[in-house]
């Protein structure tokens, strides 16, 4: 049996498995009450978005599951590799797809709700770096950026 730290190339669905469960944490932080957890809460939140959108590249570039030799690689392929494994610029990930851009646009017309928007919006907010943040925010505000997720989830799996 492997350990939780193990480097392993998921599957598009094995990416969305592991964002829901980090989705649940995120809520147990939230359901503590505690301002204290409402960073974790929050980070999570944003994570949750990171592996959706990687799954959702992992969909459309499927050789990317697959590829280990990253030398072989074109340019353009590199560049796809490298946010799938190594970036976490939610923005530069969402770039790389208009399709699914105009899907949630769509969707969200449809829905009458601004899903397009709320991604765009915690796609420029969120960062890696809000992990070592010594600022605290509040749980009524990890409870709303969740709601969003919670919704955003749906849209993107």
């Amino acid at each position: 049996m492997g350990s939780i730290y193990d480097r392993q190339r998921l599957t598009a669905r094995q990416i969305v498995t592991v964002a829901e469960r980090r989705f649940a944490d995120a809520v147990a932080l939230c359901e503590t009450g505690k301002n204290a957890h409402a960073n974790g809460a929050q980070y999570l939140g944003g994570f949750v978005i990171e592996l959706l959108l990687k799954a959702q590249l992992v969909k459309r570039y499927q050789w990317a599951a697959k590829k280990r030799d990253v030398a072989t690689l074109s340019e353009r392929d590199r560049e796809v590799w490298s946010l799938i494994y190594r970036s976490h610029d939610l923005q530069e990930m969402l770039n790389r797809m208009p399709s699914l851009e105009a899907k949630i646009e769509k969707l969200g017309q449809r829905h009458g709700q601004p899903y397009r928007s709320h991604l765009r919006n915690i796609c420029m907010t969120w960062t890696v770096f809000a992990r070592y943040s010594t600022l605290t925010t509040t749980i009524a505000d990890a409870v709303l950026w969740l709601d969003r997720i919670r919704v955003l989830k749906e849209v993107l799996k």
